[in-house]
């Protein structure tokens, strides 16, 4: 069993199934039954938000929560199975 700590992928780039680089990994989501991951919280880049209609500002980035069945491999960079677009819900 290999063990991954938060502190190691913060910061790490997360990357969509279109090669788009859409942000990086602000913290990780923990199942605190299985303690499984979950999900991790991305924080976005302002151009990806931008295109995913994300709101943010100049000092408040903003962000997506990717579950864990939608991340195909983390790494040294965390891979996603689908596009941005595909997980964000409509306002």
């Amino acid at each position: 069993m290999r063990l991954t700590y938060e502190q190691d992928v913060r910061g790490h780039s997360v990357v969509d199934a279109e090669g788009s680089v859409i942000g990086e990994v602000e913290q990780l989501y923990l199942d605190s039954d299985s303690f499984k991951l979950a999900g991790v919280r991305v924080k976005l880049r302002a151009e990806a938000a931008d295109v995913l209609g994300v709101q943010h500002g100049l000092f408040h980035p903003g962000f997506l929560d990717v579950p864990a069945d939608a991340i195909q491999s983390l790494g040294q960079a965390v891979v996603l199975r689908t596009e941005a677009r595909n997980l964000v819900t409509p306002s």
